[in-house]
């Protein structure tokens, strides 16, 4: 898939949804999950490492959150060995229009993730 075929903004609803259910639960989930999830609703060519995922997590994060100032949503997908998330997520959340400053931590935006939907 690439994100200028037509499917792409349906995979985009669909990992919105799946992280959006994740995060209600407290939980992190790795790419491959992610990856597994979308492949269960028809989006199989969205592999866990690089490619479209790197894009499709981003459109997550931009996701009726265009000023960039909610807490991003791809927070919650790890690395499985290491938990955390990668070094892309960083790279973004330090990019406009998320801009997150040099204080800024990937834990504390997971915790932002969780806390916002808790609260849904």
């Amino acid at each position: 898939m690439r994100t200028k075929d037509p499917e792409y903004p349906a995979a985009v609803e669909a990992a919105v949804e799946i992280l959006q259910m994740w995060a209600r639960q407290g939980k992190t989930i790795t790419y491959g999950e992610l990856s597994d999830e979308l492949a269960a609703q028809g989006f199989d060519s969205i592999l866990p490492h690089r490619g479209v995922m790197t894009y499709l997590l981003k459109d997550v994060c931009l996701h009726r959150n265009e000023d960039g100032r909610a807490p991003m949503l791809s927070a919650i997908v790890v690395n499985k060995a290491s938990r955390e998330p990668s070094d892309r997520f960083s790279s973004l959340a330090r990019s406009l229009p998320f801009s997150r400053p040099t204080n800024w931590s990937w834990r504390d935006e997971q915790q932002q993730v969780f806390a916002q939907h808790r609260e849904e």
